[in-house]
């Protein structure tokens, strides 16, 4: 079966395919690598890649450095291929492998600003006493803990749309869940946000 209609049988009206049905036919894909067969591995690279690369583009700006990420994540796919589960996750998986790869590169080239805040966040900043970079430092550094001590799900959502600057519509689809879940999850962050942080709040 040729890339094209493996991936593009029954597609919806907007041009993607649903997610059941394109969950059981990456399954049958890893199924096919988990044997070894590089033309289910070449399928699989060749329908992700330009999706992957469009995605890196908002971190890296680069379009080789984006490939070059692209290409160690699918490198360890295919050494570790026996390791990867057919569990319907392999989408939100492949885009969580070249984030972390765009963070690790950015993190060494010194190109990376974790600190980037909602505009929620901003109006926080905006109303918060910084009469000295000592405050507005412990402010900062309060802000990184109470990002981290969310749960890890509802961390990531707040990361890819805040700092990755993605829609809503594009995180659901990355992790395959409903957009209200996603508006959900990125509710709730700002209102523990704010909560953690109110005592940097002017009186």
């Amino acid at each position: 079966m040729s890339m094209k209609s493996f991936y593009h049988h029954d597609l919806k009206s907007d041009g993607s395919t649903p997610i059941d049905e394109r969950v059981r036919r990456e399954n049958t894909l890893i199924s096919r690598i988990h044997e070894g067969d590089e033309q289910a591995f070449e399928e699989l690279y060749r329908h992700y890649f330009p999706l992957l690369a469009n995605y890196l583009m908002h971190f890296v700006h680069s379009r080789r450095v984006a490939e070059d990420l692209i290409h160690n994540v699918f490198f360890k796919i295919w050494e570790n291929r026996t390791g990867i589960e057919a569990n319907g996750k392999l989408r939100a998986y492949l885009y969580t492998a070249v984030r972390n790869q765009a963070f690790k590169y950015l993190r060494d080239e010194n190109k990376h600003n974790h600190s980037q805040l909602s505009d929620h966040l901003d109006l926080i900043i905006s109303n918060t006493s910084s009469d000295s970079e000592l405050e507005y430092n412990e402010f900062r550094q309060a802000v990184q803990r109470a990002i981290t001590s969310m749960p890890e799900r509802r961390r990531l959502i707040f990361q890819m749309h805040r700092e990755d600057k993605l829609t809503y519509r594009e995180i659901a689809e990355i992790l395959d869940l409903s957009i209200k879940t996603v508006e959900n999850q990125m509710s709730r962050s700002l209102k523990f946000l704010a909560s953690r942080l109110s005592r940097f709040m002017d009186s």
